[in-house]
């Protein structure tokens, strides 16, 4: 069905992606702003980025806490719950000193709470909108997400060096809380109270059957594999001066230019969806942004290829997660008990490739001693993962494995 179905989509759905924000903008906190705040205060850079790492690998555990979310209290509830304690957290992880033995644990659980957050709101609209908004919920979704980050990453440090102290990290705090004022155009969280009332046994119970369906064992496959991960992107920031690059230009590629390209990758997703399925535009994107990747090895190490690399990179990257959550999305029954459990365990195996493909392309790095090893290993790596998909994914798309149907099916007492 299309998304724009007469009658079937409701309005302002592009502005439910955009509660999204939160999520962003307080990641910024975690890999922007936390880092420049400690390097600022002489910390050493490996001490840096065991922080970054650390509070990254706990996100992954929103998979095991995630179907918290689909009982107990309403996803409302949640959502705005864990919207104030990432608020609390976020206030907190600032006002910290840098050489503190708490920064890194509470930095790791803030980046948990984020990403449940994450996982509730994406349950909520996954279970709540018709299906015929997959491809909608899921580009704005993705916007959304870009928009906070990049805002994040402008303001954040700008408000903790220029405000005085303790007033920065409320003001950065309070922006986060910002976008939960668009949950009151959310459809109706009803759909979901069988799961409030069940026992935790009985959610037990449903979670084995959900890891155990085909179609969510799939698409786990599709996101474990590093076919469009494009995690060169989070090394720009690092890799300016191999480009001659000055510290100016990296800060305004990777902060205001990587969120305009986002934006636009991120519309230009959504007319793509109206062609293609989005597993395919997920493989195909991967595949081409692999050869692009290999296309930079060819070109002067100059500020301009930067530039280029920098563009090219992130509206690859966007246009993956517009069709990752797409995916995400369409799995999802509407009025589905289990959809913030479902929406956090693929949001997490999203997630994986992030972690070792990082680790790749440093060793990459390492191998050639500079930029094009990393280019390299990255493009080879996803034009690998993607060679290894095609053929199933097609079977399975002809097949209609991995699509839900459009409403939840009734569960048993």
């Amino acid at each position: 069905m299309d998304d724009d179905d007469a009658g079937a989509q409701p309005r302002l759905v592009w502005l439910m992606g955009f509660a999204n924000s939160t999520y962003g903008f307080a990641f910024a906190v975690v890999l922007v702003t936390i880092p420049q705040l400690l390097a600022a205060r002489g910390v050493g850079e490996p001490v840096i980025a065991g922080y970054t790492a650390l509070a990254n690998t706990t996100s992954l555990a929103t998979f095991a806490i995630a179907p918290v979310l689909d009982t107990l209290v309403s996803r409302r509830t949640w959502t705005i719950g864990l919207a104030l304690a990432a608020a609390a957290l976020t206030f907190l992880v600032l006002a910290m000193p840098a050489g503190g033995p708490l920064l890194a644990p509470v930095l790791a659980i803030d980046a948990l709470v984020i990403a449940l957050y994450n996982a509730a709101i994406g349950g909520w609209l996954g279970a709540g909108l018709p299906k015929s908004c997959d491809a909608s919920i899921g580009t704005w979704f993705t916007i959304g997400n870009a928009f906070g980050f990049g805002l994040g990453a402008i303001s954040q440090f700008w408000l903790m060096r220029h405000l005085p102290a303790g007033l920065g990290a409320a003001a950065v705090a309070g922006l986060v809380l910002a976008p939960v004022a668009i949950l009151s155009i959310f459809p109706a969280p009803d759909a979901g109270r069988r799961a409030v009332r069940e026992s935790f046994g009985m959610l037990a119970r449903d979670l084995g059957q959900l890891v155990r369906r085909p179609q969510v064992l799939r698409i786990l496959l599709i996101f474990a594999l590093p076919c469009a991960a494009f995690t060169l992107t989070n090394a720009f920031g690092g890799i300016g001066r191999d480009f001659g690059a000055s510290d100016g230009m990296v800060d305004v590629a990777n902060g205001f230019g990587a969120t305009l390209i986002a934006f636009g990758a991120a519309l230009v997703a959504r007319l793509l969806l109206r062609r293609a399925p989005a597993p395919l535009l997920y493989l195909g994107i991967g595949s081409v942004g692999a050869a692009f990747t290999l296309s930079l090895l060819a070109l002067p190490r100059t500020p301009a290829t930067y530039l280029l690399a920098v563009i090219g990179e992130n509206a690859a990257q966007s246009i993956a997660q517009v069709s990752q959550n797409a995916i995400v999305f369409r799995s999802i029954q509407q009025g589905s008990p289990l959809a913030a459990s479902q929406f956090g365990l693929l949001g997490a195996a999203a997630m994986l490739p992030y972690a070792y493909m990082q680790m790749l392309d440093g060793y990459g790095y390492k191998l050639a001693s500079g930029v094009a090893g990393s280019f390299l290993m990255d493009a080879v790596v996803s034009v690998a993962a993607c060679a290894l998909l095609i053929l199933p994914v097609l079977r399975w798309l002809r097949g209609g494995a991995l699509e839900t149907s459009t409403v939840a099916e009734p569960v048993a007492a």
